[in-house]
């Protein structure tokens, strides 16, 4: 599957994702953005998932990653919405 796809499926989930450095990410996808609604002037659109991810404190991070930046993603739960 598409690494696109599925950044659209976890979409209303938590999931595990592996960035491109290895990093490991728990969290819940809040939303997702299509490259052709990321596009700028002369710039090539981008997908773009965005996951918070809460702190040990508590708090709820928000964190937009790109495509290009996800090795992996697995959905951990149902979907929330």
């Amino acid at each position: 599957m598409a690494m696109a796809d599925e950044m659209f499926k976890a979409f209303g989930h938590r999931i595990r994702l592996i960035d491109e450095n290895g990093k490991l990410w728990t969290g819940y996808v809040s939303g997702f953005v299509p490259d052709y609604d990321n596009e700028e002037d002369d710039e090539p659109g981008y997908n773009e998932l965005d996951l918070d991810v809460t702190e040990p404190d508590g708090n709820i991070t928000h964190y937009a990653i790109r495509e290009s930046e996800i090795k992996s993603i697995e959905v951990i739960d149902g979907k929330i919405l």
